[in-house]
């Protein structure tokens, strides 16, 4: 059942990318955000072996603009590390890594817009789920597919 999920909803976010002319960014965050949502999902774990990868590819998209690309991954992600440095128990390692990678499609007026609706995802989450403890990876992934796509 999860595979058919799975292939459901990456073959619904490659469509909506291909009639909107999406860059392949946005591919790629479909592929990986399904994958590296259901693990956070499953286990509240963003593998290293997955965060990584999607983030140096990510990166390397965005050669045409590669200053202002590291600039956001800075920004992006050192505010994630300083939530995570202040707050500990409010976000994990993974999510700090993981938001280091996504800020590399982000342009910089986007990234608060993606804090922003990532935590609204977060907080929707935690509505359905009925709990406190969700992951944050799932509201980060969307949030970066959604601003570099739409």
């Amino acid at each position: 059942m999860t595979t058919v999920l799975l292939a459901f909803a990456l073959s619904s976010l490659w469509t909506v990318a291909g009639v909107l002319d999406a860059p392949p960014s946005s591919y790629l965050l479909a592929w990986f955000g399904i994958v590296l949502a259901l693990i956070d999902l499953r286990h509240h774990r963003l593998p290293d072996a997955l965060t990584l990868p999607l983030g140096a590819a990510l990166l390397l998209l965005q050669f045409h603009r590669l200053g202002e690309a590291a600039l956001s991954v800075l920004l992006f992600g050192g505010a994630h590390l300083a939530v995570r440095t202040w707050r500990p128990r409010l976000m994990g390692g993974g999510d700090v890594k993981l938001a280091f990678g996504l800020g590399a499609p982000l342009a910089l007026p986007s990234l608060l817009p993606a804090a922003i609706l990532s935590s609204a995802v977060t907080l929707a989450l935690a509505g359905v789920r009925r709990s406190r403890r969700v992951p944050h990876g799932p509201g980060l992934l969307a949030a970066t597919w959604a601003l570099t796509t739409l």
